[in-house]
């Protein structure tokens, strides 16, 4: 577990710029299976089996794998923590222009009008999410180290229920 404050630290950090990223050209097909598979012992117990879904072409892609392995494995969290008993998690991935786009998607309860951009705020919450727990500060650090990879994130409202962040 990380200490509360680690948390603002690394926003701070994020927000000053002072944040120093290695980044490399990676295959993220490992990464992205990997981080499915760290949270399947967490989805087990309520029937949910996160899966993956990799375009077969994945290009190479400029990035610190290990930050986005943390962006992930936040984002599975978040999903598995609203997604019901029998619901589905997916991690996706496929190559858009000269971009790639991961998502992570879920048949949960969803994201209410507004709050798809709302959600990347620190300390914002939607008020079902408060009896989660958390500080509300995962989603804004996701942000911060997508961008500071020179990536865009983004949550999207999904038909039929759920959420789909990229």
């Amino acid at each position: 577990l990380r200490p509360p404050f680690a948390d603002r630290l690394e926003l701070a950090a994020l927000d000053a710029a002072v944040v120093t990223l290695e980044l490399r050209e990676a295959p993220l097909a490992g990464v992205l299976a990997s981080c499915v598979r760290r949270r399947q012992a967490e989805a087990a117990p309520r029937d949910v089996q996160p899966e993956t879904r990799l375009d077969a072409t994945l290009p190479r892609v400029r990035c610190a794998p290990d930050q986005v392995e943390r962006v992930l494995l936040n984002l599975l969290a978040n999903a598995l923590r609203h997604t019901p008993s029998d619901g589905s998690v997916v991690v996706a991935a496929r190559p858009v222009g000269r971009e790639l786009e991961i998502s992570v998607e879920d048949t949960g309860e969803g994201i209410e009008p507004g709050d798809e951009t709302r959600m990347f705020d620190r300390f914002w919450r939607a008020d079902r999410a408060r009896r989660s727990g958390g500080a509300g500060l995962g989603l804004a650090i996701a942000r911060g180290l997508v961008e500071a990879q020179g990536g865009r994130i983004w949550a999207e409202r999904r038909l039929g229920g759920g959420a789909r962040v990229a």
